[in-house]
């Protein structure tokens, strides 16, 4: 799959900085068509980071900084949801799956993401589809525990 670099360069409309100063607990930030960068990141949590942070450009308007506001909670999980259908798209799901992948770990390690960032992914999947759901002609289900079981739906 690809890297943070890839995605980086197929949203090369924006600007991104490695921020040194940032503080620890903050793995980025978008402002002004620039996507600051924490540094002290892994690649595959770089990765995630930079999705989020992209789709915050195409999802979010002024300053969401505020959760107690509900019209940022709602923008923060709209780009949280854009970003998790970037780095966890349901075809990149089924290529894993027919490679072998089968637990979380299997799964985020192929797809170049942390177990922590899979999860996060499929908790929004299960919120907006439910178990499973129906992409071109496979059936994705996401089971109690940590596994995905992909069955190809005959026509």
């Amino acid at each position: 799959m690809y890297n943070y670099e890839a995605l980086m360069s197929f949203f090369s409309n924006l600007q991104y900085k490695f921020e040194k100063k940032m503080p620890e607990k903050q793995k980025g930030l978008y402002v002004d068509n620039i996507v600051y960068l924490n540094p002290n990141q892994s690649s595959a949590e770089l990765k995630s980071t930079i999705a989020e942070e992209i789709a915050h450009h195409y999802t979010s308007v002024g300053d969401i900084s505020n959760y107690k506001n509900p019209e940022s909670r709602k923008q923060e999980r709209r780009a949280r949801l854009v970003a998790a259908e970037m780095t966890v798209h349901p075809s990149l799901l089924i290529k894993a799956y027919q490679k072998g992948c089968r637990e979380y770990w299997e799964v985020a390690d192929e797809l170049g993401i942390t177990v922590e960032a899979l999860k996060k992914a499929i908790d929004l999947f299960k919120q907006k589809y439910g178990e499973g759901f129906c992409f071109l002609n496979y059936k994705i289900i996401f089971g109690s525990g940590d596994s995905i079981k992909v069955v190809k739906i005959k026509q």
